[in-house]
């Protein structure tokens, strides 16, 4: 029987390795639980309250703003030098380098705002040496070089105190959610730093311009950090890193799901700010209406992504984009993805029973083992998308769909199924099953029909026991044909569709070569037609005389030249491949006669 801690302190508690299968946590507190490693399949966790217990809070939260204080303090302390040398004692001095300083740090702030810290720090590299070759030509290596080198170090300071400022704020607002505290740490180290300003003697010569300097100093460090901060804890991909670095260390004594197996596991409404995700398996898993979840450490899981977290916990993807969003084994039951682009999204073993998936885009959608069980389909395009044997499409309610993202060239036709009218109740489910028990193949060059026949015949005795059968042969113009094969529903389609296509390969290589070799007899034939061939016929007879009988016999000798004789036999061609018969007419009486007359003895 599952367990059930309901309602109940588990703060600290450690089930590390535990089979908590089906246990019921709903509103229990589990602040700092450590559950790596253990099996919470369709575990429920509704309503419970994860995170950092407090007397982790109050430390880190101390922390962040001793680093906002600080970094306040040299903001301030940083104004008063530049104020300073701005004073008559040091005007001869910065000429041109005070005006470079003032002239960067005024671009620098404006970079950072719309480009982040990257491009930021690039900008600031080229203005540094740009910075120090003005420097040593102006000035040489002379000690009066001290006041313009000072502020270069300044601009060096600009970024360090920006940065620092930045993360000391974000890392407050992620830890108390309260983002006025850093702010105010950072205005109490700055009032600190002016009260030093005002008595500490180096600042004597020029101390009004000095304090005047670091109240500049101080509201554009705090309102330039400030800015920074808010666009990190809103997931502006410009200082994302930013808000990583601060969940990192703020999840160091969370609640901890690493490498857990929540499969199935339910998380509606639960609070989830502070808590590790990390290598996870969240398949199925639901966080409807999580708060903070996006305060979480989830490493390189589905909950990376911005728009597939947002979508997680609203459950309305309503006309936005998730083109080649990873999605797999996500559970979006019932979400609203009505003329959603889900081009090329990854949707493997997830779940939209009862989604809204009308209008939307599925073109090349990857929908393996899906669970589509009354989803809403009308008027979505289903272009190449890939479904299999375990894709469900029960109950699915559909009129029609497009099979075409786009219209065939000089037309409006998406293919529309059915052509005309609507799907029958049942229809969308069926024409699908019937997809799922085939195998295309596709041939981008036209067929080697003769090839294909052998390799079919050859796949059929492999597979012995299992019916395959052509169902349709479509030519989808351009040389591209789609042969659709039908398969029993059991098949190893992976299987089947590789062993054809490594026996069309190869039996269209041989065909190929045989072709060759008949092309190259075809050649030598011909050739050897084309060459005239002499045949040298030469009869004699002989009479051999008995005492009472004659012997006559006739000898036919054939050597190279034009057949021209007359007499009977069968002609050998000597070394020419073949054998030629030829029917000669017998020599006359008379010839013979004369023969004989000739070799009489006189």
């Amino acid at each position: 029987m599952p367990q059930d801690f309901s309602g109940k302190n588990l703060r600290g508690r450690n089930f590390k390795g535990q089979n908590l299968t089906g246990a019921k946590f709903i509103g229990a507190d589990i602040r700092g639980a450590n559950f790596t490693n253990a099996i919470l399949r369709e575990a429920d966790f509704t309503r419970a309250k994860a995170g950092l217990q407090q007397r982790w809070q109050i430390p880190l939260l101390i922390i962040a703003l001793l680093i906002a204080a600080a970094a306040g303090c040299v903001a301030a302390i940083g104004g008063a030098f530049v104020g300073a040398f701005l004073s008559e004692n040091y005007q001869k001095f910065l000429s041109y380098p005070g005006i470079i300083f003032s002239i960067a740090t005024v671009i620098f702030l404006m970079i950072i705002i719309p480009h982040g810290f990257k491009s930021a720090f690039e900008f600031f590299l080229v203005i540094a040496f740009v910075f120090v070759v003005i420097l040593t030509f102006s000035f040489g290596l002379s000690l009066e070089v001290a006041g313009p080198v000072s502020l270069g170090l300044l601009l060096t300071l600009v970024f360090a105190v920006e940065f620092s400022l930045a993360l000391a704020l974000t890392f407050a607002g992620v830890v108390s959610d309260t983002f006025a505290l850093g702010v105010i740490a950072t205005l109490f180290g700055s009032l600190i730093a002016l009260i030093l300003v005002a008595f500490v003697k180096a600042f004597a010569t020029a101390r009004a311009i000095s304090v005047v300097g670091a109240v500049v100093g101080i509201y554009a460090v705090t309102f330039i950090s400030g800015y920074i901060s808010k666009r990190a804890l809103a997931d502006d991909n410009r200082f994302s890193w930013l808000k990583s670095i601060a969940i990192e260390y703020a999840t160091v004594k969370g609640t901890t799901f690493r490498n857990a197996d929540l499969t199935d596991a339910n998380f509606t409404e639960a609070t989830l700010k502070s808590t590790d995700f990390r290598t996870a398996n969240l398949t199925r898993t639901c966080f409807r209406n999580t708060e903070k979840l996006d305060r979480a450490r989830v490493g390189k899981s589905i909950l990376a992504d911005t728009r597939v977290r947002e979508l997680l916990v609203t459950g309305n993807g309503y006309k936005k984009s998730y083109v080649g969003a990873n999605l797999q084994g996500a559970n979006l039951t019932g979400v609203n993805l009505n003329e959603a682009n889900l081009k090329q999204a990854n949707l493997n073993e997830a779940t939209l029973h009862q989604a809204n998936l009308e209008w939307a885009n599925l073109t090349e959608t990857q929908a393996l083992a899906t669970d589509f069980t009354a989803a809403r389909f009308t008027g979505a395009c289903l272009e190449a998308w890939n479904i299999d044997g375990n894709t469900k499409l029960d109950r699915v309610d559909c009129r029609f769909v497009y099979l075409l993202e786009y219209p065939k060239s000089g037309t409006d036709d998406r293919e529309r199924r059915p052509s005309s009218g609507e799907f029958a109740s049942g229809e969308f489910t069926k024409l699908f099953d019937e997809v799922l028990n085939t195998i295309d193949l596709i041939f981008r060059n036209g067929i080697d029909w003769k090839a294909f026949v052998a390799a079919f015949k050859q796949l059929q005795v492999e597979n012995e026991g299992t019916e395959l059968t052509i169902q349709s042969i479509e030519n989808k113009g351009d040389g591209v044909i789609v042969v659709k094969v039908s398969v029993p529903p059991d098949a190893n389609k992976e299987h089947i569709h590789k062993n054809f296509t490594q026996s069309y390969e190869l039996m269209a290589a041989r065909l190929e070569d045989k072709d060759k070799q008949i092309t190259f007899l075809e050649g030598v034939v011909i050739q050897l037609a084309a060459k005239p061939v002499t045949i040298e016929v030469k009869a004699t007879a002989e009479n051999k005389i008995g005492s009472d009988n004659i012997d006559q016999s006739r000898k036919v000798e054939i050597s190279g030249g034009t057949i021209n004789a007359a007499g009977a036999g069968s002609l050998s061609l000597g070394d020419n491949d073949g054998t030629t018969a030829n029917s000669i007419e017998e020599l006359s009486d008379s010839a013979v006669s004369a023969a004989l007359e000739e070799d009489r003895p006189s």
